[in-house]
């Protein structure tokens, strides 16, 4: 059952008219206002709900949002009318039985494509190969990514077009693993399927982190890579098409292992200034000015960081923010202004090991200012609550909202200090 929460200052009296199941709380962790639904668990076999969330759709009207459960995999969607009310899609998905995906990954992959309605899920799928859960509204559908064992980063991107003439490809999902890149789909997929093994001199390239990035005078993305030793790199969109690919040609066609080596990357080794582990993010966002990026990384030994770059040149933008327990982030853009907001499930608030979430306003000129102007948690904080372990800005009748996961858990802020209620009727 869905829970209202209001935040404001002064309106104590409020929880006495709860009523109906529904609890009304004071929020006093923020500045100003915030309305917020925090939505519980649906009835379904997941005991650990809401590990990663995306948008559900980019437009239309209310919102919808697409929520992954671990123990006992499951995919399901909420669905938001324009008034704010919830309610579960009944196009849930059983991972295990229907896709033989039963193990989710401590930081999973879940992506939203920035030019359409789909989302995609990566993880392993079994032996030697990677399934792309992939579609939209519950429609998705599996592609094996055959070769590699587990994913250590993906992206969507719009990939150079080799197999007809219709022009321009829909987005694909470009997957990771190690030091080579798999374009997972044109049609049916060959097996062995073509690859590319990234290459720059002597330098070790052990992917961490992928983003893609639309370069002036091309009708595809280029793909940007974040190393495990901290190095930014910027190939060529080519090598989404492995060893097919004249930006990665194969060295030996004859031993059927299809896999090329990369040419020469268009920029790159510029350090990052840290070195992530998995779950590492590239999130980028365009202004009037060029394209950007915030990268996301962080440790196993808590180790967090945030940094802007310049997708141009890779360059770092103002000075990164490193604090400990960052975990994931998103960005989004309002009234001209980009932000990004960062989930730390395991901060400590109020003495309780609950998790908060950061929202900082994002600069091309300055980088991430380091006020945050907002920070959101649960009033009423609890232990292992891991608030902000997923992060997502959902389209709710072409307006952004902030939504945080938590265990079993999900809060959809309506209003806040940065944006009026966009519910209709209020």
């Amino acid at each position: 059952m869905a829970k209202r929460l209001m935040t404001s200052l002064g309106i104590m009296g409020l929880a006495a008219l709860a009523s109906g199941g529904c609890k009304w709380s004071e929020f006093d962790d923020l500045e100003s206002e915030a309305w917020v639904e925090s939505t519980q668990k649906p009835d379904n076999d997941s005991s650990n709900w809401a590990v990663a969330i995306q948008r559900g759709q980019r437009g239309g009207t209310g919102g919808k949002l697409a929520v992954l459960g671990a123990s006992q995999a499951l995919y399901n969607e909420l669905v938001y009318t324009s008034t704010g009310d919830v309610s579960v899609a009944t196009n849930e998905l059983e991972l295990n039985s229907q896709f033989g995906l039963g193990n989710i990954e401590p930081d999973p992959i879940f992506l939203a494509d920035p030019a359409s309605d789909d989302v995609a899920f990566v993880t392993s799928g079994g032996s030697a190969s990677i399934t792309v859960l992939r579609g939209p509204s519950g429609q998705l559908t599996p592609h094996q990514v055959f070769g590699p064992g587990r994913p250590d980063a993906a992206t969507y991107m719009v990939a150079p077009n080799l197999d007809d003439t219709a022009g321009v490809q829909a987005s694909q999902t470009l997957v990771a693993q190690d030091d080579r890149v798999f374009g997972t789909f044109f049609g049916t997929v060959p097996n062995p399927q073509p690859r590319c093994k990234l290459a720059a001199g002597a330098m070790p390239i052990n992917v961490r982190g992928l983003g893609a990035v639309r370069q002036a005078g091309k009708d595809y993305d280029d793909v940007v890579v974040w190393t495990a030793g901290g190095d930014l790199y910027l190939w060529d969109g080519g090598i989404f098409n492995g060893a097919r690919s004249s930006k990665c040609p194969d060295p030996t066609p004859g031993d059927g292992d299809v896999t090329g080596t990369s040419v020469a990357p268009l920029a790159g080794p510029v350090a990052s200034g840290f070195s992530p582990g998995t779950g590492a993010q590239i999130l980028t966002f365009g202004s009037a000015t060029g394209s950007f990026a915030v990268l996301q990384g962080h440790t196993d030994a808590g180790e967090g960081f945030l940094h802007v770059i310049d997708l141009a040149t890779l360059a770092t933008i103002g000075a990164p923010r490193t604090d400990r327990l960052l975990r994931t982030a998103t960005v989004f853009e309002l009234a001209g202004k980009h932000y990004v907001v960062a989930g730390y499930p395991n901060a400590i608030v109020d003495g309780t090991n609950s998790g908060q979430a950061l929202v900082f306003e994002v600069s091309a000129t300055s980088g991430i200012n380091p006020a945050p102007v907002l920070t959101l948690h649960d009033a009423q904080p609890e232990t292992n609550q891991q608030f902000g372990r997923g992060m997502a800005v959902m389209p709710f009748d072409g307006k952004p909202v902030i939504v945080v996961a938590a265990d079993n858990e999900i809060f959809t802020y309506f209003r806040t200090n940065l944006y009026p209620d966009v519910r209709s009727g209020r």
